[in-house]
């Protein structure tokens, strides 16, 4: 057996050193190499199933070490990959407060988190959240078992199968630990608030022919308030990025706009608006147990039996400003007498600010087994071979408390109306009778069969034919069901219907690794890579997908590689049996303002689309930065496909030793993506340009009282189209200087395009659609000595346009993060830091409309103090 080559050791370094950001620079050398002459092991990499002796393959992963996390204050798998300059768009993470539920997802090349596979020890992870959910919550999988993480950045359907277009994480747990570990970290903004704390132990042994690796962890984040930021607050009122025309002491429209009581009888026009500010968190507080455990025990020669286990609990929160009650319509004759005498129907607003803020909370669990067998063959060639049945089960429960049921609140307003109509604080008698708590319950099954051989065929000149066959047979379950209230639309929050189904199906594939040369001139090996999978749904059909790569090592210091790949995603249950479901948006309605007896096509549809009869044609002015839509499904969409396509090299002259470079170009083409209608270019569209598909899609309704839109409707269509292309690059350099070792890594990544839809978002932010920097930093020096290591990071998200006004240019953010864990006697560590040691804050950009920034782009936290510690005997 040689030794690796120095292209072999450079092309490890370059994997494991990456575009993942954070403490993400994996560590440099790998234990196997020592002994490597007398015992190569050989494993798989993410992104083929083809056990090898070399990490090296055509399509790019990096890895990230255990250890590296460490240095960091990590306690989400979303901290460490949010990080990464592969991460774009706007994922949803712990700052997302408005509709994220708690959940923390990743979104490679911001092509939507449900493009990301997300895999545990190379099997699927079970898609979760609060119910019918369409990717994987991070928060179900613990920082204290990952042994590490293997990104790959490329499309792997071939191999993996659906929902692998932007790339695959694949997260490695502690299998074979042996001993004990207790880990701990408490952290806070130099604010004092974003309190987090964790604890967590491990516990392995080794006996006879097996070993046994139990944990638990304990993890608590507290909140932070958007009112306790300078840049995110302005007030209790006034227009702040957010703002809403529906205000405490409420607003009454009978046809000329809106008007608020003076308490004495009288009225004036509405001239004041409510700030969402004071009510809502900024980052959102979670509390999360998890319990796992890994066993293997050889039951004979050559087989080994294996179980997985693995429980999270998450308590979570978010908070959001008092229900609103919106566009009720009120019969004028039951208000009494009132300067709406004469108009039959006029539209009441209130904001329940006397009943608190809205607070949605989420209890959910998550349950994920894997047992099976795997063995070798010792027959021909010899064989690798495994069965397994994974099982995994998410369960929530939701809350939405202080709603009003809106039935209730239309009876209470004929009963007193002097008291909704005063302008004065409702009683708690009243409040009693027209509030509720809003429970609704959610969860997604997943069963998966699966068998996989391995090993060599035959052999050519240049080497062996390495192969890799497998069949799956998997079933998807999601169920969600809103409260009987929110059913009946009688509440303050939007309609919606329960979201039930299901489906299956059964998958083949085939891996080949085949060399063509070896030992040449500049063709030092060249093996060509292919894969092939065919599948099967109950929901669409059957078809095929495909891999062809290269890689060309041309001599010790030089390698190239390329992949050309198609991929697809198959619709999720709640894009297939979704209830309709109700959202508030932030849109222009492009009648707004408009003279309706002007002949210009935009007068035209604005007094005819929207109306029963024309005649009742309204004009107005938008009171709302927010509109209500209403979101359907579609049980017949077709899955989504892609072109995808990698290239680059590897490069570590032997005249700098420790040095290596990697620079790869990148491209993904998504068609027939299952996508939402865009609802402001369809209203554009419909409006402006009198579209009448447009306009059919939207089934728009108007109010006959104000003239504003009522709701309207976005269906998901296979009518998306996303492109896009850049260049990644790492450069790494390692040396020894002053008896320490020292590791530079940095990674770069250049966005060159990003179209969705035939939008270029491509150096752009907006708070619907996150940013798409052009450039995306993350520098990393790492120096360790024996009782020692010091970290220091300068990560980079680049200068931006806003999406809405281009003109409107938003400056890099520059974060710089340290650390230093001393080594003390007797395995114990400790570990001191300051992320964003600056107190870089986030940047404003005019199309926000809540806390003037978007939170999932930029560092919303601040200065942040930690210390952890390690102790292992």
């Amino acid at each position: 057996m040689q030794y690796p080559s120095t292209v072999a050791r450079s092309v490890r370094a370059a994997l494991i050193s990456s575009t993942i950001a954070g403490a993400a620079i994996a560590t440099p050398t790998f234990a196997e190499e020592a002994n490597v002459a007398e015992n190569v092991e050989r494993i798989s990499v993410t992104g083929s199933r083809i056990k090898r002796a070399d990490m090296e393959t055509a399509s790019p992963v990096n890895v990230i070490g255990a250890d590296r996390i460490e240095a960091g204050s990590y306690t989400s798998v979303e901290q460490i990959l949010q990080e990464s300059t592969a991460s774009a768009g706007a994922a949803v993470g712990s700052s997302t407060n408005n509709g994220g539920r708690g959940a923390a997802r990743i979104d490679l090349r911001g092509m939507g988190a449900e493009r990301t596979l997300v895999l545990v020890n190379g099997r699927r992870m079970v898609v979760s959240g609060t119910g019918a959910d369409a990717s994987v919550d991070l928060n179900t999988i613990p920082v204290s078992i990952i042994e590490r993480i293997e990104v790959l950045k490329d499309g792997a359907s071939a191999v993996y199968g659906s929902d692998a277009v932007a790339g695959v994480i694949n997260i490695i747990t502690k299998t074979d630990f042996e001993g004990f570990q207790l880990d701990g970290q408490i952290g806070a903004s130099d604010k004092g608030d974003g309190e987090t704390g964790e604890l967590s132990a491990l516990w392995g042994t080794n006996f006879d022919r097996g070993n046994l690796v139990l944990g638990a962890s304990y993890v608590n984040r507290g909140e932070v308030y958007q009112d306790d930021r300078f840049w995110s607050n302005c007030g209790p009122w006034g227009d702040c990025g957010g703002w809403s025309s529906t205000i405490p002491g409420g607003s009454l429209n009978w046809g000329d706009g809106y008007y608020t009581p003076n308490g004495d009888g009288s009225w004036s026009e509405q001239d004041e608006y409510f700030n969402y500010v004071p009510y809502s968190y900024l980052s959102t507080p979670m509390e999360r147990y998890s319990l796992n455990g890994n066993f293997k025990y050889e039951l004979f020669t050559d087989t080994s039996v294996f179980v997985e286990a693995m429980y999270t609990r998450r308590d979570s929160d978010q908070q959001m400003a008092p229900a609103p009650i919106t566009n009720l319509e009120l019969d004028t004759a039951e208000l009494g007498s009132g300067p709406w005498d004469g108009e039959e129907a006029a539209v009441y607003k209130r904001r329940m600010d006397e009943a608190g803020p809205r607070i949605f909370d989420q209890t959910t669990d998550t349950y994920r087994v894997v047992a099976g067998l795997e063995g070798y063959l010792d027959i021909g060639n010899g064989y690798d071979w495994d069965i397994s049945y994974t099982f995994g089960r998410n369960e929530a429960t939701s809350w939405a408390r202080n709603l009003a049921i809106t039935s209730l609140v239309e009876d209470s307003i004929y009963e007193n109306p002097n008291a909704w109509l005063s302008g004065e604080p409702l009683s708690e008698d009243i409040l009693s009778k027209v509030m509720y708590d809003d429970r609704s319950e959610g969860g997604n099954e997943m069963h998966v069969f699966a068998a996989n051989l391995s090993g060599e065929l035959f052999e050519l000149p240049a080497g062996a034919i390495a192969f890799a066959t497998g069949a799956e047979y998997r079933k998807e379950e999601g169920w969600f069901t809103p409260d009987p209230i929110t059913q009946a639309g009688q509440s303050s929050q939007s309609q919606q219907d329960p979201t039930q189904g299901d489906y299956d199906t059964t998958q083949l594939y085939a891996e080949f690794a085949v060399p063509l040369l070896s030992g040449l001139r500049f063709a030092d090996e060249v093996t060509m890579e292919a894969a092939v999978r065919w599948f099967d749904y109950s929901t669409f059909g059957s078809d095929t997908t495909w891999k062809l790569g290269l890689t060309w090592r041309v001599n010790d210091e030089l390698m190239l590689r390329g992949v050309a790949s198609t991929a697809f995603r198959a619709p999720s249950v709640s894009e297939l049996y979704g209830g309709n479901v109700g959202s508030f948006d932030y849109l222009t309605d492009p009648c707004s303002g408009v003279d309706y007896s002007g002949n210009s096509t935009l007068a035209q549809q604005c007094r005819t689309i929207g109306w029963d009869d024309p005649s009742q044609a309204k004009e107005f002015t938008q009171q709302d930065s927010q509109m209500e839509v209403t979101w359907t499904t579609d049980p017949d969409l077709q899955p989504e496909e892609a072109d995808t396509f990698t290239a680059g090299f590897v490069y570590s002259p032997a005249y700098l030793d420790g040095f290596s470079m990697t620079i790869d170009y990148w491209s993904f083409e998504v068609t027939n993506a299952i996508t939402r209608i865009d609802r402001q270019a369809y209203l554009n569209a419909c409006y402006q340009n009198g579209d009448a598909n447009a306009c059919e899609a939207l089934d728009i309704t108007r109010s006959t009282v104000t003239g504003e839109i009522e709701t309207f409707h976005a269906p998901l269509v296979n009518a998306g189209y996303q492109e896009t292309d850049g260049v990644d690059a790492n450069f790494r350099y390692a040396w020894e200087y002053g008896g320490h070792d020292w590791t530079l890594n940095w990674d770069i990544t250049r966005l060159l395009n990003f179209s969705q839809d035939g939008v270029d978002y491509t150096g752009t932010i907006s708070g619907m659609n996150g940013g798409y920097a052009e450039w995306r930093q993350n520098a990393q020096l790492m120096v360790n000595a024996d009782n020692w290591t010091f970290n220091y990071q300068l990560r980079m998200v680049g200068e931006m346009v806003d999406l809405t006004e281009p003109e409107f240019e938003v400056a890099a953010a520059w974060y710089h993060n340290v650390s230093y864990l001393y080594r003390f006697t007797d395995g114990f560590n400790v570990t001191v830091g300051v992320n964003n040691l600056f107190d870089e804050t986030p940047k404003y950009h005019p199309s926000y409309k809540d806390v003037w920034t978007t939170p999932e782009v930029y560092d919303v936290m601040g200065r942040y103090f930690f210390t952890k510690f390690t102790y292992q005997f």
